[in-house]
């Protein structure tokens, strides 16, 4: 099975730079003088820096977020932590992963479900999601649903991914995100506000660069187990993510596939 790898390990560019260089393609949501850090970042995809279609641009361009100085961000609060389980759990997972990634999509839409009913639900495992945006859409959407309250962002997560062929290649995704959003109780002025907001894209390029510098990342999904002691890279069925409980837990956690 692949996961979404760079096709190019040695193009390297700063985490920021890499994003402003889509936003920029893309109508240019914010600007070079919000950036406060260049630290340099692999480039995870090569989709990142490849131009918009013409068409792509100019309607994404006619999006105009107006001002909204209003409506205050709590950035901490926004990019806090996003969970599911008992945080004393003995297996903890981090996972990255990007809204716009079709394996990231199979990985929720597929095996979470079954993870969370035999391991979350019973307390033996602690999932933790970051966000690691591999294209604009996808950056956009992170944006968008951490700016929701905490208790509704895991549902909206859940409703990107099982709808992504809806959105994420289409030219009106930030009009999809919004309408989705506004569902989900986020008014149009905060919607907005979230996106003219610097500070939130800065916290998510820092938690992009946190992941590529102690786990490594490169594509998506990864799971980090247990702070790094074992990690599991795509969208990998639910017998490999047992045999790495088994694995972690001594035989303690996981269940043995029947022996034919």
């Amino acid at each position: 099975m692949t996961t979404e790898n760079p096709e190019n390990k040695n193009k390297k560019a700063p985490v920021l730079l890499m994003i402003a260089a889509v936003a920029v393609v893309l109508g240019g949501f914010w600007v070079m003088d919000s950036m406060k850090t260049n630290t340099p970042l692999d480039v995870v995809q090569e989709e990142i820096i490849t131009p918009a279609e013409p068409e792509q641009a100019e309607i994404v361009k006619t999006y105009d977020l107006p001002s909204e100085e209003s409506i205050e961000i709590d950035v901490t609060k926004m990019v806090g932590v996003r969970a599911l389980g008992d945080v004393t759990a003995p297996i903890k997972i981090i996972e990255y992963a990007s809204l716009t990634c079709s394996h990231c999509a199979h990985f929720h839409n597929d095996i979470l479900p079954v993870l969370k009913e035999k391991y979350i639900d019973k307390g033996l495992v602690y999932l933790e999601f970051r966000e690691f945006p591999l294209n604009d859409p996808a950056l956009k959407a992170t944006i968008t649903a951490r700016c929701l309250p905490e208790d509704k962002y895991q549902a909206f997560v859940g409703l990107l991914f099982k709808t992504q062929d809806q959105w994420a290649d289409g030219v009106n995704y930030m009009l999809s995100l919004k309408q989705n959003a506004k569902l989900a109780g986020l008014s149009d002025e905060q919607f907005d506000a979230c996106h003219n907001n610097g500070d939130s894209k800065l916290a998510i390029a820092n938690q992009m660069q946190e992941g590529q510098d102690k786990y490594k990342i490169q594509s998506t999904p990864t799971f980090i187990v247990n702070d790094g002691v074992e990690t599991i890279g795509g969208a990998v069925p639910i017998e490999e993510f047992e045999r790495v409980f088994r694995k972690v837990s001594g035989d303690k956690i996981g269940v043995v596939p029947d022996v034919k």
